[in-house]
């Protein structure tokens, strides 16, 4: 996946969450906005990596992991799964095959979070 269709799909996946949740932008102000943009960032590196490696494994396990710091301070499971979603429903957009694992990873992702 190259540059372009990362920042294009973190974009997307940012304004979805804030159009859909609005109360955010008034709970966390422009700052949160920003942060939620680098998650989706930090998600689609882990993401990339672990394609990378063909090793489903290695994201999985950074989804646990930042499950469990985001349920520490006051997130839900569900939240994380929400995002993972709204990524699937993006890379289906682009219509290209090359992101076929970049969907499956996701989606054995939301399995485990699922499970918890």
């Amino acid at each position: 996946m190259n540059s372009a269709i990362a920042n294009k799909i973190v974009a997307e996946v940012t304004e979805e969450i804030y159009t859909e949740y609005p109360e955010l932008l008034q709970k966390f102000g422009r700052s949160g906005k920003q942060k939620c943009q680098e998650d989706n960032e930090h998600h689609l590196n882990q993401l990339r990596a672990a394609v990378h490696h063909d090793n489903v494994k290695m994201f999985i396990d950074y989804s646990e992991w930042l499950d469990g710091i985001l349920t520490s301070r006051g997130m839900k499971t569900d939240h994380l799964i929400d995002n993972f979603e709204r990524l699937i429903k993006q890379f289906k957009r682009q219509k290209n095959e090359e992101l076929q694992k970049h969907i499956s990873f996701l989606q054995e992702a939301i399995e485990t979070l699922e499970i918890k």
